[in-house]
């Protein structure tokens, strides 16, 4: 079958206009390609220079706190060292019942400055991480509130084998000890109960980690209480108006185990089933001893 030159010359024109589509199309890719790079670029421009805003503006949070603290410290070292005394040399009682007020604010206010003033500390200083037997860290707790414990017939039990090794700074875990151990304790001051400790080992990335478990038979909290428990200056409802609880505690573990590149988190199964305070730290590469067999 024979083609003319017609046909020829006809298809050589529909090939020529695809051929100019396509590279019409190809320079709009490649234009579009570049704006896109060009977006990206601000859009990258624009995440480093708020995120320099925010770490500055965090930087002046923790100087502002840390200044706050230590002004309102002075003035009050003289009132908590004079006002009980000022009491105890008036005879009037009705007196003397305004003046256990105002000690107990003072008290109060010290608490919040004291907790502002860790807050700010952690804040602005990195942990030196060693190696901290984690059984001997709960048993040395343990031993400073076995009083107290006994007071508010509350047991203790350290399920933590002998033989498990963390990496901390003990006198921070401690501190973060302290405040998970206050908590837990004002849980479950009406009728008593048993604070547990417990650990396993955990294969991230990163390495390997040890989940720490707190665990009080205490009141309990609802799912809004437990989202919200680490933030600074909550107070569960219960807690709201109690001057012992200055919303505090619990964000300072939150930092402190932020600067052990960790994790915390809360559970509970709702009121009246006890709390479980849950956080992840670094451990030496060796732990899988007797303790996890």
């Amino acid at each position: 079958m024979e083609v003319d030159s017609d046909t020829f010359i006809n298809i050589d024109e529909q090939l020529k206009e695809k051929n100019d589509k396509i590279k019409e199309f190809q320079e709009k890719l490649i234009e579009t390609e570049r704006k896109l790079n060009e977006l990206n670029k601000d859009l990258e421009n624009r995440v480093i220079e708020r995120t320099v805003e925010i770490n500055k503006l965090l930087k002046d949070k923790i100087r502002f706190i840390d200044n706050l603290s230590h002004d309102l410290g002075t003035p009050l070292t003289p009132l908590v060292a004079l006002l009980p005394t000022i009491r105890d040399e008036i005879d009037n009682e009705k007196t003397q019942e305004l003046l256990d007020t105002c000690i107990r604010n003072v008290e109060y206010i010290k608490r919040v400055v004291n907790n502002a003033r860790e807050l700010a500390e952690i804040s602005s200083k990195d942990l030196l991480l060693k190696k901290e037997n984690l059984f001997e860290i709960v048993d040395e707790l343990q031993k400073k509130y076995e009083s107290i414990f006994k007071s508010c017939n509350i047991k203790v039990e350290n399920k933590i084998g002998s033989d498990v090794f963390i990496k901390t700074e003990r006198g921070r875990l401690l501190q973060l000890f302290d405040h998970v151990t206050s908590n837990a304790v004002n849980s479950m001051l009406d009728k008593g109960g048993t604070l547990t400790f417990e650990c396993k080992p955990v294969k991230k990335e990163q390495g390997i980690f040890i989940q720490i478990s707190v665990r009080d038979t205490g009141v309990g909290l609802n799912r809004a209480q437990m989202d919200r428990l680490f933030d600074e200056f909550y107070k569960t409802d219960d807690s709201r108006h109690k001057l012992d609880s200055t919303g505090l505690g619990l964000s300072i573990c939150r930092r402190i185990v932020g600067k052990h590149d960790g994790k915390i988190w809360a559970d509970s199964h709702g009121p009246g089933t006890g709390t479980t305070i849950h956080l992840i730290i670094p451990s030496p590469e060796i732990v899988y001893t007797r303790s996890f067999r």
